[in-house]
């Protein structure tokens, strides 16, 4: 029986915003050419199946970079899918900023997002038989805090929701990295920019359930890290604004005795090493390059359409 392969990549933490636009230090000078050259990268992929944007599409939530963004991601010749970054809403009714319905509206406009019932920007969809994709909302709405947090209505859901998908390959998307261990070191040095230890554990215990776990795609550091717990991989991308600008590729290999999830990041631009962060944001070796074997692949079929 042949092997199947699914090629697909992640995009996260673009900060779009106006050329003239007030940035950071670590920010590209121009965070619009940088997207610009990453869909042109990711046009040249072989074989590349659909890409998933993992939050922080723009950096002030306001309409004209979402126009922005949207006018670029039109050039993309494979499907993309969206979640929600911290950046890209303002519950607070300010004006000139998107909230949570228009940020569902919009992205309504480019792929066939149905919310789920939780109130929030959580949906479900299924990219290509056998595989399904759920992106969930972990933003305090306040713009622009941080932290992450996962209510119970939308833990509830993903629950029941992922019971009537057994035998399908989760992709998860998470702007905020869902840590499971307050005593972790990087879950202690970015405790504020994380969903919250017990809302984080609740949620493991969920996909743990599932089993057919591809991986738990986050952004939000800027750091690349690549975690594995019980068979579950979680992996916070590098950021495309900076100060690196990198994004992901993995590659999906399944067959009825093995799964195994491969992936490499694809640097935009070349770095200066010199100086003293540049090794803090670049991670470990295996957090830019690596294959991690997937649970519950040799005890469990493939599901039927991709057999």
């Amino acid at each position: 029986m042949a092997t199947e392969r699914i090629r697909f990549a992640q995009v996260s933490d673009i900060h779009l915003m106006p050329e003239t636009g007030c940035r950071c230090w670590w920010m590209s000078d121009s965070p619009r050419r940088q997207l610009e050259a990453a869909i042109a990268h990711l046009n040249q992929v072989p074989d590349l199946r659909f890409v998933v944007l993992t939050g922080d599409l723009v950096d002030q939530a306001d309409p004209v970079s979402f126009q922005c963004f949207q006018e670029i991601l039109s050039e993309l010749r494979m499907p993309y899918y969206l979640s929600l970054g911290n950046h890209d809403i303002d519950t607070l009714g300010r004006k000139g900023r998107f909230n949570r319905e228009q940020f569902i509206r919009w992205c309504q406009d480019q792929f066939p997002l149905s919310p789920a019932p939780t109130g929030y920007v959580d949906y479900s969809l299924s990219p290509l038989p056998g595989i399904r994709l759920i992106a969930l909302d972990a933003s305090l709405g306040r713009f622009p805090l941080p932290q992450g947090m996962l209510r119970p209505a939308q833990l509830h859901w993903l629950s029941e929701h992922l019971q009537s998908v057994p035998e399908e390959w989760l992709i998860l998307l998470i702007h905020q990295p869902p840590f499971t261990s307050a005593r972790q070191m990087d879950s202690v040095l970015f405790r504020k920019y994380r969903v919250l230890t017990e809302q984080a554990l609740a949620l493991h215990e969920i996909l743990a359930s599932h089993g057919r776990v591809v991986a738990v795609l986050s952004g939000h550091l800027h750091v690349p890290k690549v975690y594995v717990r019980d068979g579950i991989p979680y992996m916070t991308a590098p950021p495309l604004v900076g100060p690196i600008s990198a994004l992901r590729v993995f590659e999906l290999e399944v067959n009825p005795r093995r799964g195994v999830l491969r992936y490499q990041w694809v640097n935009l631009l070349e770095l200066d090493p010199s100086p003293l962060w540049h090794g803090l944001v670049m991670g470990i070796r295996r957090d830019r390059w690596g294959q991690i074997p997937l649970k519950g692949s040799q005890s469990l079929p493939l599901p039927v359409a991709i057999r």
